[in-house]
């Protein structure tokens, strides 16, 4: 390709997160945020997604266009677009008290046809994870198909899944707050040795290990007062990529390329957890709005906004 930008693609749940004690709502979903936080960081991005037929839907494809993210390969389905309900604690952690499950992605998953496979092939890398509905058998025929995978692993990992995954793509992460240093190093390598790439592993506000198949890069990182944490992991991975990718096709090494993305990842996620919500882009919302918002009765979300006020 001519084009010099790096290229991300991500599929998966495109989500309105609900923060029942404030009145607020923000657009989000892991693979979402990875595509807009991309854009943000001059990539070019292309979202494959599925929209249900309800004002989330609306607003969730907005955002995407309104930031340049390419949705020609997502979908319009009838039903509810997906939704979680946060709370936020003292410390700015976030906390998830429910979410939709059977949602327009959940009930309309993408089966990765020739074209929309091709479309993915048009990028440098194709951003996955456990919860974009994206089993095993359909990572293989990505992964035989030519394309290269980053896949989030989130915090639930065994090792039967690392062995199973890591195969089939080139970059894994890890959310590792629950590991101590040893545990960490030995995740990485097991990843690395099952045939990942580059396998990564954040754990909050301390350092950041990387196992690249021959050494391990650690990076601390910038001690913020966090206003919400939602959405930093997706941030770090959108930057690490970007910048990681920039670096490879300029022609350095995979350690110098390695060290340039820590550190433009540690900066630019800590730059995300002072915003509110994922992308710092939200919307007053009261609880009788609920019902015509995500294509669902009103009742249960009612009662839980409730409860946080």
């Amino acid at each position: 390709m001519s084009n010099t930008k790096i290229r991300i693609a991500g599929t998966g749940v495109a989500t309105l997160d609900l923060y029942l004690n404030r009145g607020r709502m923000y657009p989000g979903g892991n693979e979402y945020n990875v595509v807009c936080h991309a854009i943000r960081n001059g990539a070019e991005a292309g979202f494959l997604g599925v929209f249900g037929n309800d004002r989330a839907g609306e607003i969730l494809e907005e955002t995407l266009v309104d930031l340049g993210v390419d949705i020609s390969m997502s979908r319009h389905e009838i039903g509810s677009s997906g939704y979680s309900l946060v709370t936020i604690k003292d410390d700015g952690d976030r906390v998830f008290l429910d979410w939709n499950r059977k949602g327009v992605t959940d009930l309309y998953p993408f089966e990765f046809t020739e074209e929309e496979i091709e479309y993915i092939r048009s990028y440098d890398v194709l951003s996955a994870g456990k919860l974009a509905d994206v089993s095993l058998e359909k990572l293989e025929l990505l992964a035989s198909s030519g394309i290269s995978i980053c896949y989030d692993f989130h915090a639930s990992f065994d090792d039967e899944e690392i062995n199973a995954v890591s195969p089939h793509i080139d970059y894994g992460f890890f959310s590792c707050s629950h590991l101590n240093d040893e545990e960490i190093y030995e995740l990485l390598e097991k990843a690395v040795e099952a045939g990942c790439k580059l396998a990564v592993g954040t754990r909050g506000c301390e350092p950041v290990v990387v196992y690249d198949g021959s050494e391990f890069h650690v990076r601390e990182t910038l001690r913020v007062e966090p206003t919400d944490t939602l959405g930093a992991g997706d941030s770090f991975i959108a930057a690490f990529l970007t910048s990681y990718l920039t670096s490879i096709k300029a022609g350095k090494t995979v350690g110098d390329a390695v060290d340039k993305a820590l550190i433009d990842a540690t900066e630019y996620s800590a730059g995300v957890v002072i915003i509110e919500g994922s992308l710092g882009m939200g919307y007053d919302i009261e609880s009788d709005e609920l019902a015509d918002l995500v294509n669902v009765e009103s009742c249960k979300l009612s009662e839980l906004m409730a409860e946080q006020e």
